[in-house]
């Protein structure tokens, strides 16, 4: 019998299915751009945030946008890996691999600051607006991994059953003793 995929699972595959292709996109584009993806609103405030920050010249604010655009690219493709796996395992019956899908998480969450921070300082509502919806996909999907990874760590406990078949409740819990009151 095959089992089927966790919630987890399915959750982040869903999540995958936005990130791949948006962020693919996005990326390549910025890569295969003649203006190194100044034309995208995003790729422009947070390059410019990193000159600014780092205090680049022409040639270094061009190589931080190249550089941001390839680790989106980059990020997209671990998604689009994930997706491969959460297929795989789907038609197998058997689990994603945990590092996969953990390794893609966490380096989208660590990268996606580097967007979503400079969006902040730029006050610009459609930004702010972009990245915190994908905030709140990638944080779901990380909840909902560690809160299923949780209950499936918690130790079981058998109840007794009687004769008839019918499980027992649990034995009463001692009453708490007081403390001793050092003096």
């Amino acid at each position: 019998m095959r089992s089927l995929p966790k919630l987890g699972s399915v959750n982040a595959a869903m999540v995958a299915l936005y990130f791949a292709p948006v962020w693919g996109r996005d990326g390549l584009r910025a890569l295969m751009s003649p203006f190194h993806g100044f034309e995208d609103r995003a790729q422009a405030v947070a390059a410019s945030y990193f000159r600014e920050l780092f205090d680049l010249g022409l040639s270094g604010l061009m190589n931080t946008s190249n550089a941001l655009a390839g680790l989106k690219f980059v990020i997209a493709i671990g998604f689009l890996a994930y997706l491969i796996d959460f297929a795989r395992a789907l038609v197998v019956g058997r689990e994603t691999n945990r590092e996969t899908l953990d390794f893609v998480l966490l380096i989208a969450s660590v990268a996606f600051m580097l967007w979503a921070w400079p969006a902040l300082g730029s006050g610009d509502p459609a930004l702010i607006r972009l990245h915190a919806t994908e905030f709140l996909l990638l944080m779901g999907a990380m909840i909902v991994i560690v809160i299923e990874r949780h209950i499936e760590e918690r130790p079981v406990t058998e109840r007794p059953i009687a004769e008839g078949g019918v499980p027992q409740p649990s034995a009463p819990l001692a009453p708490a003793q007081p403390a001793a009151v050092c003096a």
